[in-house]
């Protein structure tokens, strides 16, 4: 179950293609990781019905974060530098506050103070955030490549950063070794000098602030490749203008001798962040969905334009002003596009889980499989499409009628199936989205349960029966089988935590929202678990932003001390080499122990950011209750082989050569059904993880595409993975029990005791065989593939190949009783 997957900066840039291979829906998949503006509108119908034009994504969210407006070449196109940098905004704005909490300048400690930045073009260009920074540990001498760390340093620690570098030259095996080394964290307050010092150093040769103006704006995007923002003077100017209007953020702030804003961190982390303030970081540790996050509002922001909305726009206009020379507001001021939201049945949406509660889901599922297999499974009313076959008669009509009646009852099941099914789900749905709605719908879908798990109990009906005609009756008890009363228990058991899960969401929309946060209890017991699970990935993306910054800084503090990168002429060169020579490195993630611990520990969705899709969630509860069936199956088992066995003789019998068959085939069989409650969820979590970083191939395999058109597939994971485990935990025990009980008859008693007798012989003799050519390998093997004495060597294989001659029937038995085992096991998992 385990795996070996990338670390460090080459893991961060397989998610990274993961996720633009997930958002891309052209026919085939774009190599160069490149989101398109007509894929974020379908992700925003898919996932949130808002419906927006390619057109109206290229002006705003492309433009707003990509190269729109700048270069027509990719005017409605996002790069995966630009993905990245849009990502790191919050860091950016967490940065810049940490910045201003002490309300002055940033004193750099000694641990920070190495410096040197992984840079991509577009991360500092468009103004959004640097990738990563690093610092030093104490007492780790640096050199003088690192001058960006001196203007904050004392005299006698500037006269340590003097001495030479460590004399590393940087392979695999160190690679792996410093990335676990230097994988530390850094200070949010220090992260906006890291970056700006870094660029200084590049572009200008010393890291000491300048003043803001055109050339030396010009002078940064040239170095960093951007021609035509550097070509673009009234670009330039207007990005001078807003640098201005942070002069007064600090009041220690120093100007130039020719009387301009410097380019500090100040000024600095003002043009990073002024035009994100409206994101709120705080709602990574909200139980509250992204969308509620956004607009404020669980609905379409056209239905309340004068007052959520109102809000946003009023700030957006103040911001608008803030930056407008004139003060005025332009044409453009509080100009926000309202957006219209589509219902996208929520309730039922089991490709994002939007409905409120998992938990209500997955029995909800569980019990039209319990109801199918107590009331349709046995083909009841079976009188509908019966038509009346003469059965194997070949000479008449009798085949093909068979044949027709075939076609008929399939039809008539796949008939019951839909509309039985998905009256139930649907209508048990009603009011269980995440979204608020009217508690009177949620009380509808009481009555869908009532119907479908206390109401067959006690009343039956029949569509057609043997007069004709349709039979409407009150059930007056009758003997039924252990398995049929396990069923019907198991569905009334359902149908009374439906009810109950049900009446806590009427609780949950009809208490006020002030009443809910003056109780902690009340929070708790009313929360949302799908709210639960949106606020663990927006901790999980934070998480992972975090750790890509570390990762980077890792990078870069390696480069530091490899002198063979010394020679590069910028930071980000000398990152590249270094990157180069450690992109190597794996460590193994996976298995049972690993995802169960990191299931307890929630790390596994806080962090991992695994969102286990329900129909694993639903398929392992059905299992779970297959464990549960196999007990009264059992005494069904014994009830027929005993009467069996009295049909075949007058001689009853001993019990036990009844009970110990049956005992060891129930314990294999409830063996196999644990294994594969324990198994899928492990394996689920290996796969994703194996997508994530490009075990499983996305971005640069041509069979994902195949993937992405057939996601209807998906609808076989929950009814392949709960008969399957029927399936497969049945042929264990019917087939173990009938060898046991064969090998246990009295007959066979003899020939069971020369079998074992003769396992064990054959057992100890190749024990010793291979004691004995552990010594012997070392005399004439002892060279991998090259003999150290021909001779013996020879003479020993001829011997060990005349041996075999006798012995490999065994092996071959042996070998078709475990892949008939492993079938039967494996029949149950779905990949």
């Amino acid at each position: 179950m385990k795996f070996a997957k990338p670390v460090g900066a080459t893991a961060d840039l397989r998610e990274m293609e993961y996720i633009s291979a997930l958002h891309q829906t052209g026919n085939e998949i774009r190599m160069d990781a490149s989101i398109h503006a007509i894929d974020i509108s379908k992700f925003l119908i898919s996932r949130y019905g808002i419906k927006t034009t390619p057109e109206e994504i290229a002006e705003t969210i492309s433009k707003g974060f990509g190269g729109g407006g700048i270069s027509e070449a990719d005017g409605d196109i996002m790069d995966l530098t630009e993905v990245m940098a849009m990502l790191l905004i919050p860091n950016l704005i967490k940065a810049e506050r940490k910045l201003y909490e002490d309300g002055g300048r940033v004193k750099l400690s000694r641990e920070a103070s190495a410096v040197s930045i992984a840079r991509s073009v577009h991360g500092t260009v468009k103004g959004y955030c640097a990738d990563d920074f690093i610092g030093e540990e104490k007492g780790e001498a640096k050199g003088p490549q690192d001058l960006s760390s001196r203007r904050s340093l004392g005299k006698n620690e500037e006269e340590e950063t003097a001495k030479e570098p460590r004399s590393v030259v940087l392979d695999a095996k160190d690679g792996e070794r410093l990335l676990k080394e230097l994988q530390e964290d850094v200070s949010e307050k220090e992260l906006i000098r890291f970056v700006l010092d870094m660029i200084l150093k590049d572009v200008t040769g010393d890291s000491e602030p300048k003043p803001i103006t055109v050339d030396l704006l010009r002078d940064i995007f040239l170095f960093y490749g951007e021609k035509d923002v550097a070509a673009d003077d009234d670009l330039l100017q207007q990005m001078v203008r807003v640098a201005s209007k942070g002069a007064d953020i600090a009041d220690d702030r120093d100007a130039s001798e020719e009387g301009g804003i410097l380019l500090d961190e100040h000024a600095f982390a003002y043009c990073l962040t002024s035009d994100v303030q409206l994101y709120d970081v705080e709602s990574e540790e909200k139980p509250t969905t992204t969308y509620y996050d956004v607009f404020q509002t669980f609905r379409s922001t056209k239905e309340v334009e004068g007052g959520v909305m109102k809000k946003l726009s009023d700030a957006t206009t103040r911001h608008i002003r803030m930056h407008d020379d004139e003060g005025d507001e332009t044409e453009s001021s509080g100009d926000l596009r309202l957006v219209e939201k589509r219902s996208t049945s929520p309730s039922i949406d089991y490709a994002v889980d939007s409905f409120r509660s998992k938990t209500y889901v997955i029995l909800l599922w569980v019990t039209f499989v319990i109801y199918f297999m107590t009331f349709m499974f046995d083909n009841s009313n079976s009188e509908l499409g019966n038509l009346h076959c003469e059965q194997y008669d070949i000479t008449k009509l009798g085949f093909p009628c068979s044949i027709g009646q075939g076609v008929i009852g399939w039809l008539i099941v796949m008939a019951k199936l839909i509309i039985f099914g998905t009256l139930f789900i649907v209508g048990a749905s009603i009011g269980h989205g995440a979204d608020p709605t009217n508690p009177l719908y949620v009380l509808l879908s009481l009555g869908f349960i009532g119907l479908y798990t206390f109401f067959p109990l006690f009343y039956e009906y029949e569509l057609i029966g043997e007069d004709g005609n349709s039979e409407f009756s009150s059930k007056t008890g009758g003997s039924l089988s252990e398995d049929d009363r396990f069923l019907r228990t198991g569905l009334f058991s359902c149908g009374v935590m439906l009810v109950a899960l049900t009446l806590q969401n009427f609780v949950d929309r009809v208490t006020p929202a002030r009443i809910k946060e003056k109780s902690e209890f009340l929070n708790r017991f009313l929360a949302s678990g799908t709210a639960r699970m949106e606020r663990n990935m927006k901790q999980a993306a934070n998480f992972k932003v975090s750790r890509m910054v570390k990762n980077a800084c890792a990078i870069h503090r390696a480069a530091e001390q490899d002198t063979a990168t010394l020679g590069s002429d910028s930071s980000y060169g000398r990152a590249l080499l270094s990157y180069s020579k450690i992109a190597d490195a794996t460590e193994e993630v996976g298995g049972y122990l690993w995802t169960w611990e990191k299931m307890r520990s929630g790390d596994l969705f806080s962090e991992e950011g695994i969102w286990l899709n329900n129909r694993v969630l639903q398929g392992n509860l059905g299992q779970i209750f297959l464990c549960l069936f196999l007990f009264p199956l059992l005494f069904t088992l014994i009830d027929f082989v005993e009467g069996l066995v009295d049909s075949f003789g007058d001689e009853p019998l001993a019990q036990w050569r009844i009970m110990v068959p049956v005992a060891l085939a129930f314990t294999l069989a409830e063996l196999n059904a644990l294994s594969l409650v324990l198994v899928y969820i492990p394996s689920t979590v290996r796969t994703v993880l194996k997508f994530r970083y490009g075990a499983i191939g996305s971005l640069h395999d041509r069979d994902f595409e195949k993937m992405r058109r057939q996601t209807d597939q998906v609808t076989f994971i929950f009814s392949s993975m709960f008969w399957g485990c029927l399936v497969s935990s049945g042929l264990v025990l019917i087939v173990s029990f009938i060898i046991f009980f064969i090998l246990f008859l009295e007959p066979f008693y003899p020939t069971l005791l020369g079998i074992i007798a003769s396992v064990i012989g054959l057992a100890v003799t190749i024990t010793i065989k291979t004691i004995a050519l552990m010594g012997v390998r070392k005399l004439y093997h002892g060279e991998a593939f090259y003999r150290s004495n021909p001779a013996v060597a020879n003479l020993i294989n001829v011997v060990l190949e005349s041996w075999n001659l006798g012995i490999s029937i065994l092996f071959i038995a042996i070998r078709m009783v475990i892949l008939v085992g492993v079938a039967f096991v494996y029949v149950a998992r779905v990949g």
